[in-house]
């Protein structure tokens, strides 16, 4: 397997190991041995065990007592507690963003939620949960505060560790995926409730449609967390 030259070795290799996860070709329960991703990647094992020890400090691992990691599994509970955090700190963000608001903010904000409506109208979810994202990214790159940003990013991985597990899911299931499209219209409303308010420069409402929109995806999340989990659901093991 070639890994590509542009970071440091470690890093290279989490971006591997996090992008498989996301990807579902490693499962939320999965056992992960360095000695083994090591002859993988054709590399020796002190990169992959930095590697996943990042993982680990970033809560997509769980350290084994008998050795190696684990990857965690989802559950309704560490769900919930996350999206209490997220809606906080995404509620903070996009206050800031509203108020500082410029002319690009907006435009970029409306082609993406514009690009997204395209997606969904396919059937794309690969396409819709990253234009997804990056309208939140978006309005979080706005904000003036680097405290706030630098811990939204530390959460930001855990967040789509678990977007990414729960969308695996959907995908596997074509039943889901109906369901999950039209979730996904409902929160493109959402999406414009929120850019009209940081048109209008309301930092208020803004930053209050931030908070319930991202408790409202937590619970539409609820339902497939209980499908993909492994384990009991309280489990601190996707």
């Amino acid at each position: 397997m070639d890994i590509p030259s542009r970071k440091p070795l470690f890093e290279q290799i989490h971006d591997i190991l996090s992008d498989k996860i996301r990807s579902g070709e490693i499962s939320p329960g999965e056992r992960l041995k360095d000695i083994v991703w090591a002859k993988k990647l054709g590399v020796s094992r002190t990169p992959v065990r930095e590697a996943m020890r990042k993982m680990q400090q970033e809560g997509v691992l769980n350290l084994l007592a008998h050795g190696g990691y684990e990857v965690r599994s989802t559950s309704q509970k560490d769900l919930i507690e996350l999206y209490r955090c997220r809606a906080a700190l995404e509620a903070l963000a996009t206050e800031d963003a509203a108020a500082h608001a410029d002319e690009k903010l907006v435009q970029d904000l409306t082609q993406l939620v514009d690009d997204c409506d395209a997606a969904i109208e396919r059937g794309d979810l690969d396409a819709a949960f990253s234009l997804n994202t990056k309208f939140h990214t978006a309005i979080i790159a706005r904000s003036d505060n680097a405290h706030l940003a630098s811990l939204l990013d530390t959460l930001r991985k855990l967040v789509l560790f678990y977007r990414g597990a729960l969308l695996n899911a959907v995908k596997n299931n074509p039943a889901e995926q109906p369901v999950y499209l039209e979730r996904l219209r409902i929160k493109q409303d959402r999406h414009r409730e929120i850019l009209a308010a940081i048109t209008a420069r309301d930092a208020s409402r803004a930053a209050s449609l931030m908070s319930a929109h991202v408790r409202e995806t937590a619970e539409d999340l609820l339902p497939l967390v209980s499908e993909s989990r492994s384990g009991d659901s309280d489990t601190m093991a996707a």
